[in-house]
């Protein structure tokens, strides 16, 4: 299968690699570029821009993680006015192989490969290595995926898990999503667990402690509360913490996720030992009667990067 194209498209940028073979275990991943979406009319340009950089190099597969919904061979961009069939590209360039999967299916894939150097341990357990995973990331939104083996492959299930309505466990946390319904209406797990939804979350904070919100971004809301500099950041930030560990703790029961709990996304690195010192783990593990089941579920977060391209080189090597 090598060389292969390995691709992480988003909604701004266009993430190109090339993987060449694995070592130790490892796939091996080189000539990453980063091109500009917007710069491209359409995805084949862009795909043959990276190609043309490889000047002699010949890939014969690819797999490109996309941020927006596959439906059998055609694929169309969330954010990005592309579309292209999955057949017309594998024929225009001569691959062998070209496979598209949607970039959270791909981050849960990921986790199959991740060694042990790429997970940053936020709950210790007893890690079932053919059992099911739950995956969940709180970035610019709330990603959310399953993982299951099966005849000798993992098989992403991808969801919209973030969208459900999210669930209160304390008085307090009755109080702030009553405040949030009046300023959004629906709340979902998203609307707080996640950038946006730290800002919301303070916002929310605010109004039931009768406090005036300052115009916060979702990285002034994380600062302040690492810092402990403002006391509505530090208990916006502890609330999170506490909402992430009852959701993770939901989807370990909803995915019967044995195989551990993996949380991805960009703010969670930031603040590894304010979530390890928060009710993270403790609220994970209350479920009532079924708290014995997920007591023994490890739960890490993924400090691979990029994870994407890592979970297309696994998807394209087994598929």
């Amino acid at each position: 299968m090598f060389p292969s194209i390995v691709a992480d498209i988003g909604g701004t940028n266009a993430r190109f690699a090339l993987v060449t073979g694995e070592a130790n275990g490892q796939f091996v991943i080189e000539q990453v570029q980063i091109l500009n979406g917007a710069d491209f009319d359409t995805f084949e340009l862009a795909m043959k821009a990276y190609i043309d950089s490889l000047e002699a190099i010949k890939p014969i597969s690819a797999c490109v993680a996309i941020a927006g919904p596959i439906e059998g061979d055609s694929v169309k961009m969330t954010n990005l006015n592309w579309s292209f069939s999955i057949s017309a590209v594998r024929e225009k360039f001569g691959f062998d192989k070209f496979e598209a999967i949607n970039d959270f299916a791909a981050l849960a894939v990921a986790t199959s490969a991740l060694g042990a150097d790429d997970l940053i341990s936020v709950r210790a357990g007893d890690r079932d290595l053919l059992g099911n995973k739950a995956i969940l990331g709180p970035g610019t939104g709330l990603g959310v995926a399953g993982l299951a083996y099966n005849h000798g492959q993992w098989l992403p299930i991808p969801s919209e898990g973030g969208h459900v309505n999210l669930a209160p466990a304390t008085p307090l946390e009755c109080d702030v999503i009553k405040a949030a319904i009046s300023l959004h209406g629906h709340v979902s797990t998203e609307t707080f667990i996640s950038g946006p939804g730290l800002v919301n979350l303070y916002n929310a904070l605010c109004a039931v402690k009768g406090e005036q919100p300052r115009q916060l971004e979702p990285k002034q809301v994380t600062g302040d509360g690492l810092a402990g500099s403002d006391a509505t950041c530090e208990e916006a930030l502890n609330t999170f913490c506490s909402i992430l560990g009852s959701f993770s703790g939901n989807l370990a029961l909803t995915y019967g996720a044995k195989g551990g709990v993996y949380l991805a996304g960009g703010i969670l690195p930031r603040m590894v030992d304010f979530l390890k010192a928060s009710t993270f783990s403790q609220r994970f593990e209350e479920k009532g009667v079924m708290s014995p089941y997920v007591q023994g579920i490890p739960v890490d977060i993924c400090g691979h990067k990029p994870t994407a391209f890592l979970g297309a080189a696994a998807w394209l090597k087994q598929v």
